[in-house]
């Protein structure tokens, strides 16, 4: 997480915004889980496991949208 999604200030890595003060681990672990998924899935898909790769991706997906886990639900196609 590079910002704060409340106040937009940058973070530089810290999970208390400096500016507004808002506690933000528990996001920035959930933002982290989904990109751990979204490994996952990668490395499952490039493994010829497709069904697996889209259940985790489908986590990923959950936890935090991002491009690049919408990029890779195309390419699996789930």
């Amino acid at each position: 997480m590079e910002r704060c999604p409340i106040c937009r200030a940058t973070l530089n890595g810290a999970e208390t915004c400096r500016r507004c003060r808002a506690e933000l681990g528990s996001a920035i672990r959930t933002e982290r889980m989904a990109e751990k998924l979204r490994t996952m899935a990668m490395h499952r898909f490039m493994s010829g496991d497709p069904e697996t790769a889209g259940r985790l991706l489908k986590r990923s997906l959950l936890l935090h949208r991002t491009p690049a886990a919408l990029s890779l639900q195309r390419l699996i196609g789930r």
